[in-house]
């Protein structure tokens, strides 16, 4: 008898901030945030960052890792991201 596949739900953390979002969803999962900016700036403080976009969508199954969460700086808006 073959256990049930474990169903996971990406949360809708679009418009939160990177590092509790980071705390939120398991240290475990792997996670990569991504400048969203399309200036490939280096994401290190996560507290520093607000989360523009995610892969897979909010409320999407989670299918593959590393989950990749596109931010841009707290000072920023989405709404100047660079187009996928």
């Amino acid at each position: 008898m073959n256990p049930e596949p474990v169903a996971a739900t990406m949360p809708d953390a679009v418009g939160g901030n990177a590092e509790r979002a980071h705390e939120q969803m398991s240290s475990e999962i792997d996670m990569v945030f991504e400048d969203a900016s399309g200036q490939g700036r280096p994401v290190d403080d996560l507290a520093e960052w607000k989360i523009c976009n995610s892969q897979p969508g909010p409320n999407q199954q989670i299918t593959d890792f590393p989950l990749v969460l596109g931010v841009v700086s707290v000072l920023e808006s989405c709404e100047d991201t660079a187009p996928k």
